[in-house]
């Protein structure tokens, strides 16, 4: 991944809002997962990776957790996955 993204159109303050195939594609995603290992430190770590029922869900989780293992974390696959289960799963 050499090339520079222009995230501001879609990653804000408090969430992400884009386009799927336009502002946020499988390269960027991957590459935020490479990024959010990076920035956390968390090399070694397991980070929980899931998502909701948007069609361009299944596609980003992969995505996302490829960029996250090529960084040196491990993933934990939770696929399909409310709010709530979410939280849970992190505490637990």
């Amino acid at each position: 991944m050499t090339s520079a993204f222009d995230l501001s159109a879609s990653f804000k303050a408090y969430d992400v809002r884009g386009v799927v195939g336009e502002t946020i594609t499988p390269q960027i995603v991957k590459a935020v997962g490479a990024a959010f290992v990076d920035v956390l430190d968390l090399a070694g770590s397991t980070v929980l990776v899931g998502g909701d029922m948007r069609p361009s869900s299944p596609e980003f989780i992969k995505d996302f957790a490829a960029g996250v293992t090529m960084r040196g974390a491990d993933v934990l696959l939770l696929d399909l996955i409310s709010t709530d289960e979410l939280y849970y799963a992190c505490g637990a």
